[in-house]
Order: structure tokens, then sequence, then C-alpha cells
């Protein structure tokens, strides 16, 4: 995969584990790895590509080579004709035949190595496109992956407040408070009814009194009456 598809996974949400890659690293760092791995393909395709093309300008050479011979002994074949010797014209197209064959055989191969080499050459063009196109977004994909990690930690922390949240503890202890008051107004009702039952309790008391001031009033009465009869 390359840096672009990586970085798109990543932006669209559907490569988790690229995001678990990308969690604990510097996003700016790994867009610069990537960058730097995308170069480093670039040079050993190019370094393919030279040798690929060497080859190809050895098997010409021997084309070449062969061609030359081939036209050499066809010459040498005319002279002998030429000097009426049949057989040593005869032994110079078989050495003609001889380099004919490898001719062909080493154009054939020069053929096809050219037509790989021109492949493996567009694609290194083509490489080198997308090393420079990722140079010149570097900043802009930083940015972009940036925000896409922010994002997804965001949406992962709003996500996990269904289940638990800063917010459950100030329910619980809104929930406390309000218990608390309720003791505190049930315990201020007691204190009441008790103090409402001490002062019944002293005014119970006080009649007690004024009922035993009767009657030692009425005694003291009595007594008095008693002592003026004696």
């Amino acid at each position: 995969m390359g840096i672009f598809d990586r970085i798109k996974t990543v932006m669209s949400g559907k490569a988790n584990e690229a995001i678990d890659k990308w969690e604990d690293k510097n996003i700016e760092v790994v867009v610069k790895e990537e960058i730097r791995k995308m170069k480093d393909e670039y040079r050993q395709a190019k370094v393919a590509v030279n040798k690929s093309i060497t080859l190809v300008k050895e098997v010409e050479a021997k084309r070449d080579e062969a061609k030359e011979e081939m036209e050499h002994w066809n010459e040498r074949a005319k002279q002998a004709l030429e000097g009426n010797k049949e057989d040593l014209a005869r032994k110079a197209l078989e050495k003609k035949q001889a380099a004919e064959k490898n001719y062909n055989k080493y154009k054939e191969q020069a053929e096809a190595r050219r037509k790989t080499a021109n492949l493996h050459k567009r694609k290194l063009d083509e490489l080198k496109k997308k090393v420079e196109e990722a140079e010149d977004k570097q900043d802009e994909l930083i940015a972009e992956a940036e925000n896409a990690k922010s994002t997804t930690e965001i949406n992962e922390t709003l996500s996990g407040l269904g289940k638990y949240s800063a917010a459950d503890d100030l329910d619980r202890l809104s929930s406390k408070v309000d218990k608390m008051k309720a003791r505190a107004e049930a315990s201020n009702e007691l204190y009441d009814e008790l103090e409402k039952d001490d002062l019944e309790a002293e005014f119970e008391k006080l009649n007690d009194n004024d009922s035993v001031d009767d009657e030692l009033a009425k005694l003291k009465a009595e007594m008095g009456k008693e002592d003026s009869n004696k």
C-alpha cells in the first residue's frame, strides 16, 4: 500500500489498524518516514532500470557484432567466388549463416529487453512524480493526518460518555447532597418535636404546681380555722 492509500484509509476511518499504528507516534515523523521510504524505493528502482538498460546495450552490442560478422563472411564468400574458389566460398557462407543465427538471436533478445526496460522506465518516472507530489503535499498530509487523529480521539471520548463520564460523578454527588439535605430536614423536625414536648411538660408541671398551691392554701385555711376554734 502506498503512502496516499495509507493516509486515505486513516482519514476515512476505515483502517483502525493503521490508526493504532500511528496513535503513539508523531504524525509528522510518520509522514516523513513514508516519504523517505518512497525515495528509497525510487533509488532502488532507478538502479534496477539502469541495470536493465545496461543489459539491453550489451545484447545490442552482441547483435551488432554478429551483423558485422555476417556481412564480413558474405564479402569473403564473394571474394572466393571471384577467385573461382567455390569450396572456400562455401566455408565463408557457413560462417555467415552461423553469424546470422547469432544476429537473429541477439536481435530478438534486444527487442524483448528494450521493451521491458522501457516499461520499467515509465514506472520509474511515475514513481518519481509520486515522490515529488508527496514532498509538495507533505504539510497538507501532516495536517490532514493530525486532524483525522484528533477527530478519532474526540469521537472515542464522546462515545464513551454513554458508558461512564465525569458527569456521572456529578450526578452521584448531587444525589448524595439531596440525601444529606433530607436527613437534615428530618433532624430539624425531630428536634422541633422534642422541644415542643419539653415545653408542654413545663406547662403541665406548672399546672401541677398550681394545683398543689391551691391544695396547700386550702389546707392552711382549714388549719387556721381550726387554730382559731381552739
